[in-house]
């Protein structure tokens, strides 16, 4: 399960990612924030998401620092404080599921998925500008990939189950 940014970061951060996926040959993807990842149904997804957008109102979250590690999904990623909306947001998809998941919430918004050495990812650190300060995200989104996700290769296809307003109707 995803939370997604608003308009208009959601735009500038799509624009990072693009331009690193094309300079580094990575994977393109939507700027998003995991906040439960699991097994689970479509309609189970579904549901789950419907009860999340109608319980909560967009959520702020607070970029302190980019980051990076060795980890394929955590390339280079901005870090968010800790949240108790966000918190609230992970307790409830984990009751809405069927099965358990091992997931440990950490917010935080990759920016690429690629496996590159120390001293690139550190460049990348010191010299990408990224908005820092007060993210709104405003829409759920859950999505369907091919390969699990702590897989170190390339998420080859990516398909989206639904994708809520938070506060919706």
């Amino acid at each position: 399960m995803w939370l997604t940014p608003s308009e208009p970061l959601r735009s500038t951060l799509r624009s990072i990612i693009h331009r690193l996926a094309v300079l580094l040959d990575a994977v393109e993807f939507e700027p998003h924030v995991t906040v439960y990842c699991g097994p689970s149904t479509k309609a189970e997804a579904r549901a789950v998401a419907h009860m999340i957008a109608k319980q909560f109102p967009p959520i702020q979250l607070t970029a302190d620092r980019l980051c990076h590690t060795e980890r394929y999904t955590k390339t280079l990623f901005v870090q968010f404080q800790e949240s108790a909306a966000v918190r609230q947001i992970f307790e409830a998809a984990a009751v809405g599921y069927s099965h358990q998941s091992n997931y440990i919430l950490n917010p935080h918004l990759s920016l690429l998925y690629k496996t590159l050495p120390e001293t690139k990812r550190r460049e990348l650190c010191e010299t990408l500008d990224v908005p820092m300060g007060e993210y709104r995200f405003d829409h759920i989104r859950m999505i369907e990939t091919e390969l699990p996700i702590e897989d170190a290769g390339p998420i080859r296809r990516w398909r989206v189950v639904c994708n809520d307003a938070i506060g919706g109707p």
